[in-house]
């Protein structure tokens, strides 16, 4: 190996963009650790406080269903690319906080509303609420299959989502409603 050789490190960024209602399964893989096929990915766990962090931001995003598609409507059309690219994505880091962004379709320059939750260098998007509907089933089994592995100490999804619920009612959501206040107002002005 070349002393003078330099190492670089690259963080790798993947975004999955799902239009509307699709199929996940959760199992145990080959290699005994869980995993969550979902359409264009199968998702590795590692790390029980990643799960613990996908969980919880699913169930942020859950709670702001009823605002962002206050009903079922169809994405409009998304255009699919003409190759699809299969990912495998493997979470073994544990970050601190799952990131939600919203927009309603109010507020939307192309009228579909969309929600995404990213952790680490992945962000799943959902253009419908039934594909965010599909995500939270998804990451729920995938919860369950980590959680109920044992040894962890993980709390149940049902006490994760719980928590989440309840930092909602003592917290609220207002930077939800202020950034779209403030998006709003630009499209106005």
């Amino acid at each position: 190996m070349n002393a003078d050789a330099e190492t670089v490190g690259a963080a790798s960024r993947l975004t999955i963009h799902l239009a509307g209602e699709h199929e996940t399964d959760a199992s145990i893989g080959l290699t005994l650790i869980p995993l969550l096929k979902i359409p264009m990915a199968v998702i590795e766990f590692r790390h029980p406080t990643g799960a613990r962090v996908w969980w919880e931001g699913w169930c942020e995003a859950a709670a702001m269903l009823d605002r962002i598609f206050p009903e079922q409507v169809d994405a409009g059309e998304m255009r699919e690319p003409e190759l699809t690219i299969n990912s495998f994505v493997i979470l073994d880091d544990a970050p601190r906080r799952a990131r939600i962004r919203a927009r309603s379709a109010a507020v939307s320059a192309n009228g579909v509303g969309a929600l995404s939750v990213t952790a680490g260098g992945l962000t799943i998007a959902c253009a419908s609420r039934a594909a965010v509907e599909c995500q939270v089933r998804g990451w729920r089994e995938a919860y369950d299959v980590f959680a109920s592995d044992g040894g962890f100490g993980l709390p149940s999804a049902d006490e994760v989502a719980e928590r989440v619920r309840a930092d909602h009612v003592r917290h609220g959501v207002n930077e939800l409603l202020a950034a779209s206040g403030r998006q709003r107002a630009t499209r106005t002005a």
